[in-house]
């Protein structure tokens, strides 16, 4: 766990210069045609993750939800802020290199919501797109965090691996010491018995000489 905290403070120091999730208006091309929309920018965000919120958050919007060729949108969709009437959102993620954007166009019926004509309404989503941005940007870090304290995991278990091995290895030296020590005393033990031996044989021999003679003596 401590490893872990330390990981966060540690991709929080790489992060430490603030990256803000920021908001525009902008003309943006979706399948049926150029709109206004507010574009949130999402630092450090991950396309799989932002996938993942975009849905929730077009579910939330209350419409018919639906995705289709990188589109998500919700029809018939209504909230108190926005007024009484329905409307349909749409939404799509904007990649440049390693930026990612998604961009929010509103139907209000006729006519796309716009910052000039339609001020409440558009604040109202270009707060939500800049909560959605936040959240967004927030849990494509902690999927960064996550995949960074699973290597640090591993590695960590591949440390302790290696320190049981050379535990392991250590044992295994001190009973090949044990045993030279045995082999070498029974060496010893072994070389003391030959010279034993050696003089038992000799003795033996001059008996057998002496027998042997015993045969020369008889006429």
């Amino acid at each position: 766990m401590k490893q872990i905290t330390l990981l966060a403070a540690t991709l929080f120091t790489t992060f430490v210069f603030s990256q803000e999730v920021k908001t525009s208006n902008d003309k943006i091309s979706f399948s049926h045609g150029s709109f206004d929309a507010i574009v949130v920018t999402i630092p450090y965000g991950n396309k799989d993750i932002i996938e993942k919120e975009l849905k929730s958050e077009m579910k939330d919007w209350g419409g018919k939800y639906n995705s289709s060729k990188g589109e998500y949108t919700a029809k018939e969709a209504k909230m108190k802020a926005m007024g009484e009437k329905y409307f349909d959102g749409y939404a799509k993620i904007i990649e440049n290199g390693s930026e990612i954007k998604v961009a929010f166009a509103v139907d209000l019926g006729g006519t796309y919501m716009n910052n000039s004509d339609h001020r409440d309404q558009h604040k109202e989503i270009e707060s939500r797109a800049k909560k959605f941005g936040q959240t967004a940007s927030k849990e494509s870090v902690n999927g960064m965090i996550e995949a960074e304290a699973k290597t640090l995991k591993k590695l960590t278990g591949e440390k302790e691996d290696l320190l049981k091995d050379i535990e392991h290895s250590k044992k295994d030296i001190e009973d090949y010491k044990k045993k030279i020590a045995e082999a070498e005393q029974k060496i010893k033990d072994d070389e003391a018995a030959t010279q034993k031996k050696e003089g038992e044989i000799g003795t033996q021999t001059t008996k057998l000489g002496e027998v042997e003679g015993l045969l020369k003596k008889i006429k």
